[in-house]
């Protein structure tokens, strides 16, 4: 048999790329520096195992189970290992590790124009960000934005309560306040009450998703332009020959979108700026374009200032919807923890206007446990944090040696429902976050709770998330009443379903779809004013 010359090259290329890539997976299996870790047989030697539950969005769920099977540390992809226990949290993250580990490589592929604090890798530049960024976010700052917080919620209140919702292909008209209002679902309300929140407090902009569907694509393209990006951060290698704009034509059209409206948002903002009118320091915004970093003297160039204001619309909007729609979804499956957090939040406000920050609000603990319990159970970055290791000598986590140029992480979901660390982690109870069971279970549930992460690299809008949260669902709760909506084909909206597999199958969890950050469903409730408010 003879081959032409063209052939034999032909046949010549394909058999070297064929032993290439048997040479490449017994390298990676017997030889790689994590080849006696255990992991998914195609997590070992490929990044799609973790790539196909990135398009899934159930990367947490994932995890965990791999933590079920494999043990406390398995190797997720071909040069990472995922941890899961209290010591690695601290290992990984917390302050002990700075100089030792930086953000991953893999998330270069989410800067657009510049990173933000968020996106990039470390060292002494984001460290000077991060001490700007955190002058507008002190919880000093926060007193400044209240006014801004609480009309939002009011707004969103009233929706609740009065019945007057616009939107959705359909018009509400007012009901009698003795009446449960129509099913609403939260996901999109507290999307809208967020969005309008965060925008008001960065940018003093007034887009009133609450009251009119003309900028809600907003946060729909948000979520499609994610999905994407989730993917591309496991197997960046689409981008070449453009298979990405291929395979997510709808996002790429969702993040142009998107791009163009916080383009126009950020420009016009500039323009307030620099006019005679200036706003001084009545947003965000122009209170970190005047900050300066303590150390440096250094400010914000405007590619920063627009970086940063830009994630914390979209990191700070997603994050905080999440955890409210989340204590939503819990208390109202859950009458004895309902009734608890009611009395506790009427009896300690004699008025609803009195529903404010300060001493009052912090007396809550009830609320706080709530809260804690809802973070822990659907925490709104579920997944992995990566971080690589750069120091020579490798990092020790926990006790394991990892060597330099490897990827190190935890998932937050399953950490934060690891049976070492808390009884019937499966089960909504505030209560374990008050009550001590002799055995220092407060602790141990403590040392492993981390929604917002630790250490350097925490999450700077935390305060701001949680004030938002804790004052709309005390507000909320106040006012009245809610349940889970009547109607059969709504009422399971944001459970999982006893048929379903790959840790779908909760219903009493609240499902997330973790594309970067979590995104969900419902819960869909109804709602009625107090009785003696009617």
């Amino acid at each position: 048999m003879s081959y032409s010359l063209a052939e034999a090259i032909l046949l010549l290329a394909l058999s070297s790329s064929v032993a290439a890539l048997i040479a490449d997976i017994i390298y990676k299996l017997y030889f790689h520096p994590l080849a006696k870790y255990p992991g998914p047989p195609l997590a070992r030697v490929s990044c799609l195992h973790a790539t196909y539950h990135a398009w899934r969005g159930d990367l947490h769920l994932d995890m965990w189970r791999c933590h079920e099977r494999y043990g406390d540390v398995v190797r997720y992809k071909p040069n990472s290992l995922l941890f899961n226990t209290a010591g690695s949290l601290r290992d990984i993250y917390g302050h002990s590790s700075n100089g030792k580990v930086l953000k991953s490589r893999m998330y270069a592929v989410a800067v657009h124009r510049a990173p933000s604090t968020v996106t990039m890798r470390g060292g002494k530049d984001h460290a000077r960000r991060r001490r700007i960024l955190g002058q507008g976010l002190s919880d000093q700052s926060l007193r400044r934005y209240e006014g801004r917080i609480l009309r939002h919620i009011d707004q969103f209140c009233d929706i609740m309560y009065d019945k007057e919702t616009i939107g959705e292909g359909q018009t509400v008209e007012k009901e009698p306040r003795d009446s449960w209002s129509p099913p609403l679902d939260m996901s999109k309300w507290t999307n809208y009450l967020t969005f309008d929140l965060m925008s008001d407090i960065v940018f003093d902009a007034k887009y009133n998703l609450l009251g009119a569907e003309r900028f809600r694509y907003v946060v729909d393209c948000i979520d499609r332009s994610n999905l994407r990006m989730g993917v591309l951060i496991y197997l960046p290698e689409l981008t070449m020959l453009r298979l990405d704009r291929y395979i997510f034509r709808d996002s790429i059209k969702a993040r142009n979108r998107f791009v163009k409206f916080v383009t126009r948002v950020v420009a016009e903002r500039l323009q307030k700026t620099s006019s005679a009118d200036s706003l001084g320091n009545s947003d965000l915004f122009a209170h970190l374009a005047d900050a300066k970093d303590p150390e440096t003297r250094e400010s914000f160039t405007t590619n920063e200032l627009a970086a940063e204001s830009t994630t914390l619309i979209v990191a700070g909007g997603d994050t905080t919807s999440t955890a409210i729609s989340a204590v939503l979804f819990y208390l109202s499956r859950h009458p004895d923890a309902y009734r608890k957090v009611v009395k506790e939040v009427r009896s300690t406000f004699g008025s609803y206007d009195k529903v404010k920050m300060g001493a009052q609000l912090v007396s809550c603990r009830y609320l706080h446990a709530c809260i804690d319990e809802a973070l822990r159970m659907s925490p709104p970055a579920p997944a992995c944090l990566w971080r690589e290791v750069v120091a020579p000598a490798g990092l020790v986590v926990d006790g394991v040696h990892v060597p330099h140029g490897v990827d190190v992480g935890m998932s937050i979901y399953a950490i934060q429902h690891s049976e070492r660390q808390y009884t019937n982690p499966f089960s909504y109870h505030p209560e374990r976050w008050l009550e001590d069971d002799g055995a220092g279970s407060i602790e141990k549930a403590r040392a492993a709770f981390n929604p917002f992460s630790i250490g350097a690299r925490n999450c700077l809008g935390a305060g701001l998330a949680r004030a938002e949260t804790m004052l709309t669902l005390a507000r909320l709760l106040w006012l009245g009443d809610f349940q889970v909506a009547a109607q059969k084909d709504l009422a399971p909206v944001g459970a999982g379903n006893p048929g379903a597999a790959s840790g779908r199958h909760r219903d009493h969890e609240y499902q997330l779809f973790e594309h970067i950050t979590a995104q969900k469903q419902g819960p869909w409730l109804q709602f009625r004013a107090r009785e003696d408010l009617r």
